[in-house]
């Protein structure tokens, strides 16, 4: 049934099957499984240092389980999974405008429909202004809202991002989350939000708590 509407929606579903991931001794995540249905605005919650970026990681296919199995049934056109990294991962050296193209780079997309992309989506997250600026030159805020273009780049069906509120004061971090909100309603995109933020509670569709290498979730 959740694959039918899956389809249908033309959007993504994530499921996770006995997942375990363990570094040398040391078990992060322990045998958990799960589904995120179409449509979903997901908090992941957890303390720091609970597996959070590891799932989501391993959901992006940034890192293998040690054993179990992640699914990811999609029909749209597009690259699977868009990630916003915590600590921005904005290339020094280029713009901001190259920063956020890069993915079309290395997709093989023209140069025209680069640049097209990219003023789109600058556009839209209210960064035009800041396209030939470094990201040494430019705020916190404006750096998150270049990862997200980034992230969007490539329309993808499953958005994920890391503490995108860590390093941002409480009014900026509610700017983002409401920006990341807008996207949910607007780009018809499944979204997992990893944070120990409380914030986040107030724009989630589900949320669910990791916890000594187990998932719970929170009705």
């Amino acid at each position: 049934m959740l694959t039918f509407y899956a389809i249908i929606l033309d959007m993504s579903i994530i499921k996770i099957e006995n997942l375990t991931k363990t570094y040398h001794d040391k078990t992060i995540l322990d045998n958990i499984s799960l589904e995120i249905v179409p449509g979903e605005l997901v908090w992941l919650k957890g303390a720091s240092g609970t597996g959070k970026t590891t799932l989501l990681h391993i959901i992006a296919g940034l890192e293998s389980p040690t054993s179990g199995h992640v699914i990811i049934e999609t029909k749209k056109a597009a690259n699977k999974v868009g990630f916003i990294y915590q600590d921005f991962y904005l290339q020094k050296q280029l713009t901001i405008r190259d920063n956020i193209s890069l993915p079309g780079v290395f997709a093989g997309m023209p140069k025209k429909s680069r640049l097209a992309r990219t003023k789109e989506l600058a556009a839209a997250l209210n960064i035009s202004d800041i396209l030939d600026y470094k990201p040494a030159q430019i705020s916190g805020g404006q750096a998150e809202r270049a990862c997200i273009a980034r992230a969007l780049f490539l329309n993808p069906a499953i958005l994920i991002a890391d503490e995108p509120t860590n390093n941002l004061d409480e009014q900026n971090s509610k700017n983002v989350l409401n920006i990341i909100q807008e996207i949910w309603r607007d780009f018809d995109i499944t979204i997992i939000i990893a944070s120990h933020d409380p914030l986040v509670k107030d724009y989630a569709t589900k949320t669910i708590e990791l916890s000594k290498g187990k998932l719970h979730e929170n009705t």
